[in-house]
């Protein structure tokens, strides 16, 4: 009978270990910019009519991560913007608009406004929009979840640990 336990246990701590690093990078989408350091630059070109909905996600992510997101008038990285796109069954759509493997190139982030929504509304949409351009996939906490409008530590820590340090 020892011996059958020994051959259960195993492959359940080999499982357990599985999960383990599937979880560790649940949160990113892995897709991700050429890009790393102490501080990572993206360009975001804000057209967007709710513009200051818009900035407002903006600086949050800038103010609490290693990113600098210098908001530039001209297209460039990050395109974010809004329009009525009609009963698309999408409030927003965020979309990797160029890629080269796993290295993102440009997004774009829209709202349609032909659905109702509160500034605050906008704003977490943004920001959730502005965390899948970085690579970021949904999550349960902070604007990733869709609710908040806002960032909060675990958004912060993905971003540094998608780019703190070379993933190449």
């Amino acid at each position: 009978m020892k011996p059958r336990m020994g051959l259960v246990i195993i492959p359940l701590l080999v499982l357990a270990n599985l999960l383990t690093v599937t979880v560790g990078f649940a949160h990113t989408s892995g897709y991700h910019w050429n890009r790393y350091g102490s501080t990572v630059t993206i360009n975001v070109y804000n057209t967007a009519t709710y513009k200051t909905e818009a900035s407002s996600a903006v600086v949050d992510w800038d103010t609490n991560t290693i990113l600098s997101l210098p908001q530039v008038a001209y297209h460039t990285d990050i395109h974010v913007f809004d329009g009525n796109y009609g009963a698309t069954g999408w409030a927003s759509l965020g979309s990797l608009e160029s890629v080269s493997g796993n290295h993102i190139l440009h997004a774009h982030g829209r709202i349609n406004y032909y659905y109702s929504t509160t500034s605050t509304q906008k704003r977490s949409m943004f920001c959730k929009l502005l965390g899948q351009s970085f690579g970021l996939a949904s999550s349960n906490d902070g604007c990733m979840n869709g609710t908040l409008a806002y960032t909060v530590q675990h958004n912060w820590d993905d971003i540094y640990n998608m780019y703190r340090f070379s993933h190449h």
